[in-house]
């Protein structure tokens, strides 16, 4: 199994442990550089929230991130839409993740990028649309 393989099933396995453990690193926690192997959880609003993590590959770093976008939070309908993203970055690139808000609200995003030894994370807003 690759070393890619192995760090997708991990980021699989800790962002389901991360719903249920209030242990995962929390935005408010990070120092904003993650290193590689370690998995940080981000706020992007009160209904979703971004888990990141990245590995090492001969083409660049391989991140992932998968946001969970909660709907009826706490009720008998509450669902989940899950998505997961995956880019490969190089020196300096980086990459923006949002979920949609409500019209005329700040929309807020997810900043990845590779800077040195590390990725940095980051949440931005944007003008309400």
């Amino acid at each position: 199994m690759t070393r890619f393989a192995k760090a997708a099933g991990i980021a699989g396995f800790l962002f389901l442990a991360s719903a249920a453990a209030p242990s995962a690193p929390r935005a408010a926690e990070l120092d904003t550089a993650l290193r590689e192997g370690r998995s940080a959880v981000v706020e992007l609003d009160a209904n979703a929230s971004a888990l990141t993590y990245w590995v090492r590959a001969r083409d660049g770093w391989h991140v992932v991130t998968t946001v969970d976008t909660v709907s009826g939070r706490g009720g008998a309908a509450e669902t989940h839409a899950v998505v997961r993203f995956s880019s490969v970055l190089r020196p300096g690139q980086s990459q923006v993740i949002s979920v949609p808000g409500a019209a005329g609200e700040p929309q807020q995003m997810l900043r990845i990028r590779r800077r040195g030894d590390h990725i940095e994370m980051a949440r931005v807003s944007a003008p309400g649309v």
